[in-house]
């Protein structure tokens, strides 16, 4: 450690006297809101489209549409709508409308078999259950951008072949790998790293999700047919696989790692993109030094595992209770999302609102985090979600006398305050475990949460028959999120924890 032991005389002596060495006052001095940090995010912008649409296809793929029993009697044919028997007697056979062209109608997915359309979208949340825990690892292991665009290729694979599908379950096979993809692809996002705490909480307010969420129910409308989004994904995956050229490695990812040149190329790029002078590298090289001290003294310049996160108190108490309040959320969000035809009125319409319903959600839980940090905005916007939804579960289960447009709206709230109070939980969540676990950390909370989505669909199938009660467990679920949200440390305004040893300590430090 001479070269370490060197600079620190340096500073000492006077020759480097500046801001505190650290990581997120290097990136500061390269531009911390700049061009580079502006292209990254309107380009993550644009490739949400494959991962939202890749996540939600499954609300219209999976949907019912009207059919009509058919049954061949003494020359006539009896027929019935939407009921699988005609008068007790079984359909000969079933047509159904085609202007609504779904895997349903496709496969003949009703009546006998009505439960296999959401168990397909159970399997798409199964493999976004496995994916966690496994791309948390890849992506602290080999990196950011490789993770990302691997994940970018094989949802646009995944999707390509979705097309070609010739029955039900070669299509299930394929939903299971876009849901490792999808895990995959939220576990390794790019430009979280580069941009500072003060600003991150603004990207929230982008409503990407919303907007291209309510983007494809206007293609469905316009489609009306289930292979068609796969063909567009597909294609937008190739799209995005462009930007391999333009990205470069998490600057904190290689400091950690201890790739000391290709942490100094990476934020001299960053540094020429946002026009400024190229960082002091003795300053670069103290804080890789100082990284890589501190590693070796407490031996933990290694490979992480999930069992870091549970070797220390605090580390434990921050996993579990994340992991639960993103499997509650989880079970909430996707389950108003995926049971769309729970809400009356026009099923595209209802797709629409329920989606860009979280264009609201999104600027309310910017503001509200503003003014109250992370921890009181989730509670009570988890709070608020809790009430909405067990209002509309009361009414279905009661058979209360209420219209349909105001249990819509109810319903529309319970999503609007679960989707602001995730967007605030999934920033909350990534600042409070350190770079070295940070994705680790953050894909087996991911994957405990698909618990949540994968139980979701077959609620929604039960709910045709015990009314409300989708509603009623998102209530439940939402008010015990609240509780366990006063247990965890606000993040608002501290740096970035980078490794285990100091995570307590590096929790209070003030934002760069």
């Amino acid at each position: 450690m001479k070269m370490y032991g060197a600079i620190e005389k340096d500073i000492e002596s006077g020759d480097i006297q500046q801001e505190p060495v650290t990581l997120g006052n290097i990136i500061k001095e390269t531009g911390d809101c700049g061009a580079f940090q502006i292209i990254g995010t309107v380009y993550n912008s644009f490739a949400l489209v494959v991962l939202s649409w890749s996540m939600l296809t499954m609300a219209y793929s999976a949907s019912v549409p009207r059919f009509t029993c058919v049954v061949f009697q003494n020359g006539t044919n009896l027929t019935s709508s939407d009921t699988c028997d005609v008068n007790g007697t079984v359909c000969d056979v079933i047509e159904y409308d085609t202007n609504m062209r779904t895997i349903v109608s496709e496969w003949g997915l009703v009546c006998d078999r009505q439960w296999v359309s959401q168990t397909i979208t159970t399997i798409q949340m199964s493999g976004m259950l496995v994916g966690g825990i496994f791309w948390g690892h890849v992506s602290d292991g080999i990196g950011r951008k490789p993770t990302f665009f691997l994940n970018v290729f094989v949802l646009g694979v995944a999707n390509l072949i979705s097309y070609f599908s010739v029955n039900w379950q070669m299509f299930a096979c394929m939903r299971f790998i876009i849901g490792l993809g999808c895990t995959g692809w939220m576990a390794a996002p790019l430009m979280f790293e580069y941009i500072p705490n003060r600003w991150r909480v603004y990207l929230i307010a982008l409503p990407n999700w919303a907007l291209w969420g309510g983007a494809l129910a206007a293609f469905c409308y316009w489609s009306r047919d289930w292979k068609d989004i796969h063909i567009v994904i597909a294609a937008g995956s190739g799209l995005v696989m462009i930007g391999w050229f333009y990205f470069v490695e998490s600057f904190r990812w290689l400091v950690s790692n201890g790739k000391v040149q290709s942490a100094a190329a990476a934020i001299r790029k960053v540094a020429r993109v946002n026009r400024r002078s190229e960082p002091n590298l003795t300053k670069l090289s103290v804080a890789i030094e100082k990284e890589q001290k501190e590693a070796e003294v407490t031996k933990l310049l290694r490979v992480y595992s999930v069992l870091d996160l549970f070797r220390s108190r605090q580390t434990r108490k921050t996993t579990i209770l994340f992991a639960l309040i993103w499997l509650f959320s989880s079970y909430s969000y996707y389950g108003i999302a995926f049971g769309v035809q729970e809400l009356s009125g026009n099923f595209y319409l209802n797709f629409f609102l329920v989606s860009v319903i979280d264009i609201p959600g999104d600027s309310l839980a910017v503001l509200f985090n503003t003014w109250g940090g992370r921890k009181w905005t989730c509670t009570g916007l988890y709070a608020l979600g809790g009430v909405f939804a067990l209002l509309v579960g009361l009414f279905k289960f009661l058979n209360l006398s209420i219209s349909g447009t105001s249990l819509n709206v109810l319903a529309l709230g319970a999503k609007l305050f679960v989707g602001a109070a995730w967007d605030i939980n999934t920033l909350w969540s990534q600042e409070s475990f350190p770079t070295v676990v940070r994705f680790i950390g953050g894909g087996f909370i991911s994957s405990v949460s698909r618990v949540g989505s994968m139980v979701a669909p077959q609620i929604i199938t039960l709910s045709r028959d015990i009314k409300g009660l989708l509603y009623l467990v998102s209530g439940i679920v939402c008010l015990l999120s609240t509780g366990m949200c006063v247990f965890l440390d606000e993040t608002k305004n501290r740096d970035l924890p980078d490794i285990l040893q100091n995570f307590n300590t590096d929790n209070k430090r003030e934002n760069e």
